[in-house]
């Protein structure tokens, strides 16, 4: 029930809950140490009372217990309460405020030489302290006693006094808890509210940061961190929706061109076959990049959609080296593929990181002028296994170097689109790598080449 209330409701709650424990814990300890402190001043009080009765007998001269009544009838009618009992029990005698208040009590079977009590219920409830005293041959029971109405009074008073202040407390203690509760959480409404006037169409704005280093300064650094990526994201996104498109309207514009211009007139054949060779350069590239999307696409979804297995690397870098022989060919360009003899066992998906080598190679082979040079490596370093893919092109700028991954970015874009990149390769060679727990690195100097490494954990 109280998870449905504000949280403020629910501290006022939890604060009241907690003083009300607290302070009936103190009221029930408060009241037994009354009560132990006032029955023990009641026990002392009849202790010095009962060694009066005593001292007051040994001065009385009294030689047996037949000589007591008279002897203490002279304090009989006095405040104190006393009685005197014989060895066999029987009441000898005892004070007139007893008599007067008919208190019929047994006499004290466990009397001896120390000092013992007993309570007397009843009408006249008493507290009494009982000895065994000697007398000349004999000896007798000593009894004092002291009413319990002033213990009981204080007790009452006590009792009163606690119920009273009790939901007096309560009351103040919950009032200053919901105080308490809004006010450290106004804060917290004000972050609401700064959060709440951010907008998709202004995520630079920023909360602000309390100087004071504590909850609150981490919620709102937190916010504010979660914010960042939020706009990068959404920067992200904005970029790559505005890229796609530019991407994609280049060859459906092409496309369109193309078949309007066969139909604008009679063409003869040799010119429709050029104009369907356009068209299907252009549609082939269209396919190959909404290819290329959905994989990023589907990657972006379900990042751990592959499943990964123990598997032989070696097959997969034989094929690649291949694969690099038989593009470069056309172009003059040499490769030589250098792998230690053994397996490369790794950790991964087979079709993945094929296409995560081809694109390596083929990107290498594209930004390679004729007549130059690739070169495949791959070797296994302590725990890792390392495959490297470097070229002798044009090498890209120090500047550019952290932007080779990003989704659509090219060094030379005139050149790419006439190579028929798009700028998305890297990117899904980069979220492969990833999704294996392996690290895609490049090292490039521009008129030197360019080297990409990739280094997987080995098993």
């Amino acid at each position: 029930m109280l998870t449905s209330l504000p949280i403020r409701w629910r501290l006022a709650a939890w604060y009241f809950c907690t003083l009300a424990a607290i302070l009936t814990f103190v009221a029930v300890g408060s009241w037994l140490t009354m009560r132990r402190s006032l029955e023990h001043a009641l026990d002392l009080g009849l202790t010095h009372q009962l060694n009066g009765l005593r001292d007051y007998i040994a001065k009385s001269g009294a030689a047996q217990p037949e000589d007591l009544p008279p002897r203490l009838a002279s304090i009989s009618g006095l405040s104190d309460l006393f009685r005197v009992y014989d060895s066999a029990g029987r009441l000898i005698c005892e004070s007139t405020a007893l008599t007067s208040r008919h208190v019929r009590l047994p006499a004290p079977r466990d009397a001896d030489s120390t000092v013992r009590f007993r309570s007397a219920a009843g009408g006249f409830a008493l507290r009494l302290a009982y000895q065994r005293y000697p007398i000349g041959q004999h000896t007798v029971t000593l009894e004092v006693g002291d009413p319990v109405r002033k213990f009981e009074t204080a007790l009452r008073e006590l009792t009163t006094g606690l119920w009273l202040s009790l939901p007096v407390l309560l009351a103040l203690g919950s009032l200053g808890g919901f105080w308490l509760s809004a006010r450290a959480l106004q804060p917290v409404d004000q972050l609401t509210k700064d959060a709440r006037e951010i907008t998709v169409t202004d995520l630079s704005r920023r909360l602000a940061v309390p100087p004071a280093r504590d909850e609150l300064r981490r919620l709102s650094e937190t916010l504010n961190l979660m914010l960042d990526r939020i706009e990068n994201s959404f920067r992200q996104v904005r970029r790559f929706t505005a890229d796609a498109s530019h991407e994609l309207r280049a060859p459906v514009t092409l496309i369109h061109a193309a078949a309007e211009f066969s139909l604008r007139r009679t063409r003869t054949a040799q010119e429709l076959e050029d104009g369907m060779r356009k068209i299907l350069r252009e549609a082939q590239r269209t396919a190959r990049l909404i290819d290329e999307l959905l994989l990023l696409a589907r990657a972006d979804s379900d990042p751990t959609a592959l499943a990964l297995t123990p598997m032989d690397l070696a097959p997969v870098f034989d094929e690649a080296g291949e694969q690099a022989g038989a593009l470069a060919a056309p172009r003059g360009i040499s490769v030589t593929s250098n792998r230690a003899p053994g397996a490369l066992r790794v950790n991964g998906d087979e079709v993945s990181l094929r296409r995560l080598l081809l694109i390596l190679v083929d990107n290498a082979v594209k930004y390679t002028p004729a007549g130059g040079h690739l070169t495949l490596d791959a070797r296994t370093e302590g725990n890792e296994i390392l495959i490297a893919v470097a070229d002798s092109g044009a090498g890209i700028a120090e500047d550019d170097l952290p932007l080779v991954f990003e989704r659509f970015w090219r060094a030379n874009k005139v050149r790419s689109r006439e190579l028929g990149g798009a700028g998305l390769g890297l990117s899904i060679a980069k979220d492969i790598a990833d999704r294996h727990g392996a690290r895609l690195d490049v090292a490039s100097q521009v008129g030197r080449g360019s080297t990409f490494t990739l280094i997987l954990p080995a098993l």
